[in-house]
Order: structure tokens, then C-alpha cells, then sequence
């Protein structure tokens, strides 16, 4: 199959867009395939999120679909990514659409260093106009880990609707101009708000034989229970 991404939906043309198409194609690893384990999983409680931010930034609703972006103070990878999603929370104001960066610090003092930023050291590079919550006793990003089958690396994002994991994108490939595929995280977001399913895009991720050992081990411990 090609790896060429799928079109945009119909009703968003190249002049409403938000974000543009990333220059370059990046490292296959790190795209969202058609297979990806955390898809279609429930998804996590979050309720146990202890919330930094005050009531006055937007927090999720009933019927919103929430993008949960998984971020750490600590890990400078992640900074680029902050704008982004700003900006994706402000162009979805008004909409049933809340955008969530889930702190992964050891303790609540990273992000609140982060917001309160005397010094301005991140606001004026870094603006961060949607909520910030913590994750009280790792259990999300633990939680998460388990769906995936391997260690939750930030930043890694994450988006449910109906209490499902519907779509899932990784931003942890390393480079400056690695591609951040939030153009694809837009299209994604439309089609759901349309009332439409995510797009496949890039087709069934390719097995290597690390995979195909990890699940014959999988197979194994299956057959001894």
C-alpha cells in the first residue's frame, strides 16, 4: 500500500486549514497505523486527574471529544508541541472538542512551574492556552502503557470520544523539523466532529521480527495459562 496520506475531508480545503502538511515524511515508527493496539480501547478514567489550571480553561464535557496530550515539563522534546495544541484549542472554541495536557512530572510543582513562570522562561516561547492537569499516582499514563503494550514515552497524544480511544499519535521522533503530523490530528478531529469515523491513513504498520518474536511470546504464555 502506498504510503501516501489519505485526502482531507471534503468539507476542509487547504485554505481552511489549520495546520499545514508536514515537508517531510518522518520516520515510519512513529506513524499511526491502521493496527495500532490502543484503538478501539476503552478509554481511560479520567477522573483521577488532579487539575492545575483553574475552572476558568476549559474542561472536558459529557459529549466532548477529548485530546489528551501527554507531556512532561521535565522532557524539553515536548515544548515544541505546547503551541500546537493551543493553537488547536483555540481553533476549536465553541466546539465540543477540549484539548487536555496531561502532566507525567513527578509531582503537580513541574507544570505549576511551567504556568505561574515568573521569569516568562516558556510563556512567550511556549504559549499554553488550554487545560493542564497532573497524573496523580501515574495511573493514566500506566493505564495507557498497558493498551500499548510498552512504556508511555512522551509526548504522545491521545484522542477519545464516547469513552473510546479512537485516534492516537506519537510526537516523540526526535529532530527539529521531524514532522508533527497535527494536520492529521485536525482531519481526524473533523471527521469525528462530522459525525464520521478517523481515516486510515497509513495502512497496517509492517511486522519486523522483534514483533513477531514478541508475539510468539505472547502465544507462549497464552498456551501455559
Amino acid at each position: 500500500r502506498d504510503s501516501e496520506p489519505a485526502d482531507r475531508s471534503k468539507d476542509m480545503s487547504e485554505s481552511k486549514a489549520i495546520f499545514p502538511k508536514d515537508s517531510l515524511e518522518g520516520n515510519p515508527k512513529y506513524k499511526t497505523y491502521d493496527n495500532d493496539r490502543v484503538l478501539g480501547q476503552k478509554a481511560p478514567d479520567l477522573s483521577t486527574m488532579e487539575w492545575v489550571t483553574d475552572e476558568k480553561v476549559k474542561r472536558p464535557g459529557k459529549d466532548d471529544i477529548v485530546v489528551l496530550f501527554c507531556w512532561a515539563q521535565f522532557q524539553k522534546a515536548c515544548y515544541p508541541m505546547i503551541p500546537h495544541y493551543s493553537k488547536l484549542s483555540e481553533a476549536y472554541a465553541g466546539k465540543p472538542v477540549c484539548v487536555v495536557g496531561l502532566s507525567t512530572d513527578p509531582d503537580t510543582g513541574y507544570a505549576k512551574k511551567w504556568l505561574d513562570d515568573p521569569k516568562k522562561k516558556y510563556s512567550t516561547a511556549y504559549k499554553t492556552s488550554f487545560a493542564i492537569s497532573f497524573d496523580a499516582g501515574r495511573k493514566i499514563k500506566d493505564y495507557l502503557s498497558m493498551q500499548q503494550r510498552m512504556p508511555l514515552a512522551v509526548a504522545h497524544t491521545f484522542v477519545f470520544k464516547d469513552d473510546k480511544i479512537v485516534w492516537h499519535q506519537q510526537h516523540s521522533e526526535p529532530g527539529s523539523n521531524a514532522p508533527t503530523y497535527m494536520w492529521l490530528m485536525e482531519q481526524q478531529i473533523n471527521n469525528l466532529l462530522a459525525g464520521k469515523e478517523v481515516d486510515k491513513v497509513w495502512g497496517e504498520k509492517p511486522k519486523n521480527e522483534d514483533e513477531d518474536e514478541d508475539e510468539d511470546e505472547d502465544e507462549d504464555e497464552d498456551d501455559d495459562e
